[in-house]
């Protein structure tokens, strides 16, 4: 490499250095403003399970502000998940995590979206569970393997839900 390109070579180094230390300072900022409560465990006998399937989790936002990610231990970027609902709560077995599960007490709703944070898809093809863990209230966005799963899985979580409206991204709410 000649001598002239040393420089240029050296800023363009620096500036790629310091986007990546930003993007780190920037995830750890959003860890510490979107953390939560731990999540109660999965209990030894949650009650009578009325629906499994495979979905692939995408994301759990901040309700009413679909943009703002929720990043917390137990809640991955996106994994493969298997989606158990039971008659005390649902079991989210995501790949690489240990179980979480959402009381009953907890979830307000189940509904249908069409996009979540970084994700669009065919319309009504996202499942999205409103929930709440301590002052924070929570969307929760699975995609199911199939269309008929979605509308399965949003009956079986009413079935349990305290509540009958849940957010969707475009700020209306999905009657069930």
């Amino acid at each position: 490499m000649p001598a002239s390109y040393l420089a240029p070579t050296l800023i363009v180094a620096a500036v790629i250095v310091l986007a990546f230390v930003g993007m780190a300072f920037g995830w750890r900022a959003r860890r510490r403003r979107t953390a939560l409560p731990p999540l109660p465990p999965v209990p030894a006998d949650p009650g009578e399970q009325l629906l499994e399937l495979e979905a692939l989790y995408l994301a759990t936002t901040l309700r009413e502000q679909p943009l703002e990610r929720v990043v917390s231990p137990g809640l991955p970027v996106r994994a493969q998940a298997a989606v158990a609902v039971h008659a005390e709560g649902v079991v989210l077995a995501l790949r690489g995590s240990e179980p979480l599960f959402l009381p009953a007490d907890r979830l307000d709703a189940a509904g249908l979206a069409t996009y979540a944070i970084d994700r669009g898809v065919e319309r009504d093809g996202l499942v999205v569970l409103a929930w709440t863990i301590g002052d924070r209230e929570l969307d929760t966005y699975l995609r199911p393997t199939g269309t008929a799963d979605a509308a399965a899985l949003v009956a079986a979580v009413q079935s349990i839900a305290r509540g009958s409206v849940a957010s969707t991204p475009d700020g209306n709410g999905t009657e069930n």
